[in-house]
């Protein structure tokens, strides 16, 4: 079976097999991050063996396979991406393999090399704990979100198409902010760019869970992601005013907050071995990392 490119209408083949898959996805084949990122990633797809498979071809880079959606034979599926890989020239490599991947390969005796790839695993977090951000390793967060509670008028506010202009806005506040302080690339600059303006496009399409924050009549911050499972939400992104302290906690909390109460875990996605990236994840105190792999076949 050929492999498509990826587009909106895909969406519902990419649903079913995210509800038919036994345990949590990682991050980047959840639909929404592959629709939003597909002007970088320019991911392709075919179904075989119960199963989505995944081919990545970033511009100026060798195309790789991603782990297979779904809850059929992956490890089937997995070849026939390989064999897909293998016609196109390319190596045999999947990367942001989850480690329950690796493993059923090791049980299987395939011949590969998994190599843990530590900047994309994924931060997964209790609900509850960011909601009421209790104990004492939420100590210091706490002290920044009532500092910001004491400090600051605020509303909480779901995110719609109408309040576009003032996310845009927000988001490229803090874009400006990132290129002053030298934290992004010109390339990431561009995808990030993109990623955003897709997501607010299809805000209803995407079935979306947004929340923002408005201080004094001007929205300053706002968190966007969605359902992954009826147990775990996923974080797509977060933009706010980094100056305006405590706001990001404000923003986490909040959005935990409003939450459905089955709802147990929140995936906040990887850090990218981004240094401040990586501190603030940590600093959030995580329940648990999904750890994945670069794996190379023989």
């Amino acid at each position: 079976m050929a492999f498509n490119t990826l587009t909106l209408a895909d969406q519902d083949v990419f649903r079913a097999a995210e509800k038919s898959a036994p345990e949590a996805y990682p991050s980047e084949i959840n639909f929404t991050n592959l629709f939003i990122w597909r002007s970088y990633y320019r991911a392709s797809w075919a179904e075989h063996a119960g199963c989505l498979c995944l081919i990545a071809s970033p511009e100026g880079e060798e195309s790789f396979g991603l782990p297979p959606a779904g809850g059929g034979d992956r490890l089937a599926a997995l070849d026939f991406t390989m064999a897909e890989l293998a016609r196109l020239g390319a190596a045999p490599v999947c990367r942001r393999a989850p480690e329950i991947l690796v493993d059923k390969l090791k049980a299987a005796g395939r011949p590969c090399v998994a190599v843990p790839d530590r900047d994309n695993d994924d931060y997964v977090y209790l609900v509850r704990q960011l909601a009421a951000l209790s104990g004492r390793r939420m100590h210091q967060k706490k002290n920044h979100y009532n500092y910001f509670v004491a400090h600051n008028q605020f509303e909480c506010l779901p995110v719609t198409s109408g309040l576009k202009p003032d996310l845009l806005a927000v988001q490229e506040g803090w874009l400006a902010t990132k290129v002053e302080r030298d934290e992004i690339s010109p390339s990431q600059l561009r995808y990030e760019a993109e990623s955003v303006r897709e997501i607010l496009e299809h805000l209803e399409e995407l079935n979306l869970l947004g929340l923002a924050i408005r201080l004094e009549g001007r929205l300053e911050g706002f968190t966007l992601g969605e359902l992954a499972r009826p147990d775990t939400a996923q974080v797509h992104l977060e933009k706010a005013n980094p100056e305006i302290r405590g706001l990001f906690v404000a923003l986490a909390s909040h959005f935990c907050r409003a939450l459905p109460p089955a709802v147990v875990y929140v995936n906040r996605e990887q850090d990218l071995g981004l240094p401040g990236l990586r501190r603030s994840k940590e600093s959030l105190k995580p329940d648990h990392r999904i750890h994945k792999f670069t794996v190379t076949f023989n």
